[in-house]
C-alpha cells in the first residue's frame, strides 16, 4: 500500500477526506503510523476558523491527541526512540536556537505545519503522519488499545494544570464542564488525594455526570436546577473550594462562577475557551478573596512525560474514559458527537481508530 487518507480542514468551517502518498522522512524527521486520535472541542473551534497557536495554518490535517507507532527514522534522527515502538505525540513541537540552546516553539501537531509543508501530514486525523525535529515522544504501553491511549495528551495538560492550581490531598476541588477535560480533571484529582470533588453542568449532561460520580465526584450539580454556589455553600459549611476548574467550552458566565465558588485564598484554572466572549467578572473580589487565577493552555515536556507515565502504570481509569471510537470513514458522525449534534445520543469522550 502506497497510499494513505487524512481528513483535511480547508479553512472555511467546511473539511474532506483526502488521498495521500505515503510520506517518507526527511533528515532529523520520523513517521508515524496513527493509530488512533482523540478529538474535542478545540478541533470544532479549529474547523470554524479560531486560531489557538500563532502560525497555525488554515489548511491542514488536524488532530493534536495522537498515539501512534514509529514505521520510519530519517538521517539523523534523535528523538529518543526506534522504528516499532509505541509512543504519544507531544503537542507542541520544541527545538534549540541560536548559540544559547533554548528551546523555542517551532509548532503545533495537528495546527502547524499545513498542507503547504512537505508531505502536509502532520496530524493524526491522517492514517500516517511526519514528525518534526524537536518533538518529544513518549513510550507507551502495549497492554491497553490505542483509543485509551489517546488521554496522553489531555492527561499532560491536566497534570500541569492541577500544579498550577496547586491541588493537595485534601482539597474540595469544583470542576465546571463534565468534558473529556472536566472528566480527567476529576480522575487525576481522585488520584492526587482530593477530599471533595463536585462537578458542575446541565440537564443535557447527564451521562457525563454519572461518569463523574463513577471516577470519584462526591456530588454532582446541574445548574439548571439548582443554584450552583449555595449547593457548594452547603456541600462545604461555608468554606467553599480550594481550587475550581473552568472546563466549560463557550460558557461565559462560569468564570464568574468561579471566582463566586472559590474560598478564601482559594485558585481558579480557567481552560474551557470562550472563543474570545466577552466575560464579566466583578474584580473585587479576586482582590477581597486573595485568589490566584491562572489560564492552562496545554502542557509541559515534562508533565507529559509524567502522563505516560501515569497511563503505563494504569494509574487513570481509561476504560471509563475511552467514550466511543469510529473509522476515518466516519469522521462526520464522530465529529457531530463531539459537537453534540446526533439526537438521543453523547459520549464521554470520541476517538478516530485508523485501520491496522
Amino acid at each position: 500500500m502506497s497510499k494513505c487518507q487524512a481528513i483535511v480542514f480547508l479553512g472555511d468551517g467546511t473539511y474532506e477526506l483526502r488521498e495521500f502518498d505515503i510520506p517518507h522522512p526527511r533528515p532529523g524527521e520520523a513517521v508515524l503510523k496513527v493509530e488512533a486520535v482523540g478529538l474535542c472541542g478545540s478541533d470544532v473551534s479549529q474547523l470554524h476558523g479560531y486560531k489557538h497557536v500563532p502560525g497555525e495554518a488554515s489548511l491542514v490535517v488536524p488532530g493534536h491527541e495522537i498515539v501512534g507507532r514509529v514505521v520510519e527514522l530519517g538521517p539523523g534522527a534523535d528523538l529518543g526512540v526506534q522504528v516499532g515502538d509505541r509512543v504519544g505525540v507531544d503537542q507542541v513541537v520544541m527545538a534549540a536556537s541560536g548559540e544559547s540552546g533554548a528551546l523555542e516553539v517551532r509548532g503545533a501537531n495537528g495546527y502547524s505545519p499545513g498542507l503547504d509543508e512537505g508531505h502536509g501530514l502532520w496530524g493524526g486525523c491522517g492514517e500516517y503522519m511526519g514528525i518534526l525535529p524537536g518533538t518529544q515522544l513518549s513510550k507507551l504501553t502495549e497492554d491497553r488499545p490505542a483509543d485509551e491511549l489517546t488521554l496522553f495528551e489531555p492527561l499532560g495538560s491536566m497534570l500541569n494544570w492541577v500544579e498550577l492550581a496547586r491541588v493537595e490531598p485534601g482539597d474540595t476541588v469544583v470542576v465546571q464542564g463534565p468534558g473529556h477535560m472536566g472528566l480527567i480533571c476529576v480522575a487525576v484529582a481522585k488520584a492526587l488525594g482530593a477530599g471533595r470533588i463536585v462537578v458542575t453542568g446541565t440537564s443535557a449532561d447527564g451521562l457525563r455526570l454519572e461518569a463523574a460520580r463513577e471516577l470519584g465526584a462526591e456530588h454532582t450539580i446541574d445548574v439548571e436546577k439548582e443554584d450552583p454556589v449555595a449547593r457548594l455553600r452547603e456541600i462545604t459549611g461555608g468554606s467553599m473550594a480550594e481550587a475550581v476548574f473552568d472546563m466549560a467550552a463557550e460558557a461565559t458566565a462560569t468564570v464568574r462562577l468561579a471566582i463566586e465558588m472559590a474560598g478564601q485564598n482559594g485558585r481558579i484554572l480557567l481552560a474551557g475557551l470562550k472563543s474570545k466572549a466577552p466575560v464579566e467578572i466583578v474584580s473585587d473580589k479576586i482582590v477581597m478573596k486573595s485568589l490566584t487565577i491562572c489560564g492552562g493552555a496545554g502542557g509541559t515536556r515534562e508533565t507529559m512525560r509524567r502522563g505516560a507515565e501515569w497511563l503505563n502504570a494504569g494509574r487513570l481509569p481509561t476504560e471509563k474514559l475511552r467514550g466511543e471510537s469510529f473509522p476515518l470513514e466516519r469522521y462526520d458522525e464522530a465529529l457531530a458527537l463531539v459537537e453534540r449534534r446526533l439526537p438521543g445520543r453523547d459520549a464521554v469522550r470520541v476517538n478516530l481508530v485508523h485501520r491496522p
